[in-house]
């Protein structure tokens, strides 16, 4: 025997967490608040998202109203009344609920140097402080012995991602500045100061990284918030920036060291605009490039604090 009050309610309740999800969608779109969770690049998907909540909220409420059971029950042979019990159901509706209500009176929150410090922080797109992970569609271009956060020394290998080999990450367009990483470089070796883009940040680093000698003496200026990794000095700190993939779930530290002597240290998750010489320094017997800081400029936080993992073509 069909129940139609009951099934009406829970059509009626669906409705209403859908278009609940479509309103917390809408608010973060309208506020701008939506590109600290995901990445440009996704947020197209957003706007198609919006209106396919909006569309399904809309036709499920209008269901349970309906006088007409033909619009509530689809007649397909099967009894779709909701049979659960009070305490099952209502733990099936929390896991939705309890998503809108976090995102309506949680504020947004940017990440900061606490989650740094949990994923360790990359120097350059292929050296880490955390071990790499391999997956299957990945292979390893070196070995390296390395530490992760917790002190334990193993075999952390670097990995090279074939997307990022076959250039399928990449996003450059016909209006970008450089056409591939070797226009970038050769800028980057002729420029007396080098000053870090964020639309370049990781092909920056990666660069320098990788040619350390060369630019060794350069002048270099970059903007990124205080991270204090454990094992540096007492007067070295990073300066780091958050890298998106997709959305904040995949984000990847990256960062370079610095050194300054200065009678107001900077603290952690200050951010800054940073002004100093490349020189050299030894992490876990790596070579890495370190900047000898010559002037500290502390910003307010971007307006959009994350740089965003697009690679360039060699």
């Amino acid at each position: 025997m069909r129940k139609e009050p009951d099934y009406k309610f829970h059509v009626f309740l669906r409705g209403v967490i859908l278009i609940g999800f479509f309103l917390l969608l809408f608010k973060l779109l309208i506020s701008g608040d939506i590109q600290n969770l995901i990445a440009p690049k996704m947020i197209p998907f957003s706007y198609f998202s919006v209106l396919i909540l909006l569309v399904l909220g809309i036709i499920q409420i209008w269901r349970s109203g309906s006088k007409n059971s033909t619009d509530l029950f689809c007649n397909c042979g099967f009894d779709h009344n909701n049979t659960g019990s009070f305490f099952g159901n209502f733990f099936i509706y929390s896991l939705f609920l309890l998503p809108l209500l976090i995102g309506f009176w949680f504020p947004d929150t940017v990440l900061d140097s606490s989650i740094a410090a949990k994923r360790g922080i990359n120097y350059g797109a292929n050296l880490s402080t955390q071990n790499a992970i391999l997956s299957d569609d990945a292979y390893v271009s070196a070995d390296i012995t390395n530490k992760n956060n917790d002190g334990f020394e193993g075999d952390s290998r670097v990995v090279t991602d074939p997307l990022i080999e076959n250039n399928l990450y990449a996003g450059l367009d016909e209006n970008e500045e450089y056409k591939n990483r070797e226009e970038l470089k050769n800028e980057l070796l002729n420029s007396s100061k080098i000053v870090v883009k964020d639309e370049y940040y990781l092909d920056t680093l990666d660069i320098i990284v990788n040619n350390i000698n060369a630019f060794v003496g350069k002048e270099i200026e970059l903007i990124g918030f205080v991270f204090k990794e454990p094992d540096l000095q007492a007067d070295q700190f990073v300066v780091a920036r958050f890298a998106i993939s997709c959305c904040i779930a995949d984000s990847t530290v990256f960062g370079i060291i610095a050194s300054a002597n200065m009678s107001h240290p900077v603290v952690s998750d200050e951010w800054i605009r940073t002004t100093g010489i490349i020189s050299k320094t030894t992490v876990d017997d790596w070579e890495l490039p370190m900047i000898q800081v010559t002037e500290v400029e502390r910003i307010d936080q971007p307006e959009d604090p994350y740089v965003y993992e697009i690679y360039m073509p060699y």
